[in-house]
């Protein structure tokens, strides 16, 4: 079982379980791991595979994984692809501040309302915190996390550990073949590692004190909850600041 986190590799892992549950189909029909959401999959049309029985999500001998990503890295390609490339960041255009005050406002009503449950909007699904994705708050435990970055060689040691996985699982050598090379080999259409605006807006995302105080708002939970370096945040947010001095 897996689950797929929008700007972690989501596209890539949808196709992987794709293939997974139907290799003969998924073969015939010629797909690639790297297609896109408007390649038609035949596994879309079984709920099952969307929503995992409660069976499935009881028994202990099930295997979960799902690529995790630096939050900072995460929103940099999200800024990248949905507001400079398709344009969908409300009236933000390139507007960097403007993107993470909304992502922000978004955000914060969706926990103020939890009782009532409103719908997420687009951009609310692609900007949400890794913490709130995959039931994380209830069995993190469970999951095997696999940790991607934005260059060829951390991409690339995420694909080994998913391949470790599906071998341990019994998957067919030819099917783990077709992962580990078109997931190395290939590029989706949503990947922004090699654009040339990174660098930019990376800048940015250092050096903007504004862009820094909404990100570390919205972000900093997943820093505590996952393994990843606290290195690229701000030194306060390096301490365990949060935390209750004990008594002595």
């Amino acid at each position: 079982m897996s689950c797929g986190i929008r700007k972690s590799m989501s596209q890539l892992t949808i196709n992987t379980m794709c293939l997974l549950k139907d290799e003969e189909s998924f073969m015939e029909g010629n797909h690639h791991l790297n297609e896109t959401w408007l390649t038609k999959r035949s596994c879309y049309n079984s709920p099952e595979f969307r929503k995992p029985t409660l069976e499935l999500l009881e028994d202990t001998e099930t295997v979960r994984f799902a690529f995790i990503r630096d939050p900072i890295e995460r929103f940099v390609s999200l800024y990248l692809d949905k507001c400079q490339k398709e344009d969908s960041c409300w009236s933000c255009k390139s507007d960097m501040r403007c993107v993470v005050r909304e992502i922000y406002n978004g955000l914060k009503a969706l926990q103020n309302h939890r009782d009532w449950k409103p719908i997420p909007t687009y951009m609310d699904l692609h900007s949400a915190p890794l913490s709130w994705n995959c039931n994380f708050d209830k069995d993190l435990a469970k999951w095997s996390l696999l940790m991607m970055g934005s260059d060829g060689e951390e991409r690339k040691s995420s694909i080994l550990q998913l391949g470790n996985i599906l071998k341990r699982q019994g998957v067919s050598i030819d099917v783990l073949e077709k992962v580990q090379q078109e997931s190395m080999d290939g590029e989706t259409a949503h990947s922004t590692h090699k654009s040339s605006r990174r660098l930019d807006a990376e800048r940015q995302v250092r050096e903007d004190p504004v862009v820094r105080d909404y990100l570390h708002k919205i972000y900093f939970f997943d820093y505590l909850v996952f393994p990843f370096s606290r290195a690229p945040l701000d030194a306060k947010y390096q301490t365990d600041f949060w935390k209750i001095p004990e008594n002595r």
